[in-house]
């Protein structure tokens, strides 16, 4: 992977500041983000993954998912 002038100082410098390679610096940078994204709301992750509340009214699936929500059907 390639980075900009910018980025590749930017990572470089807090790397060095946490006293630890660049190379483990973005595998804790990327650890980091994936637990993030495995710990979205209950909505987001319904929502990405297609689910359908077809009783409840809303044109699309995000506004099915956002009256379930606002009716309790399905955990923030």
């Amino acid at each position: 992977m390639r980075l900009k002038r910018e980025e590749s100082t930017l990572f470089k410098n807090a790397a060095r500041r946490r006293g630890i390679s660049l190379a483990e610096f973005l595998r804790q940078a990327a650890r980091n983000e994936v637990r993030q994204v495995e710990s979205l709301p209950a909505s987001l992750e319904l929502s990405r993954k297609g689910f359908t509340l077809p009783d409840l009214a809303g044109a699309a699936e995000r506004g099915k998912i956002r009256a379930a929500i606002v009716k309790r059907h399905v955990s923030r």
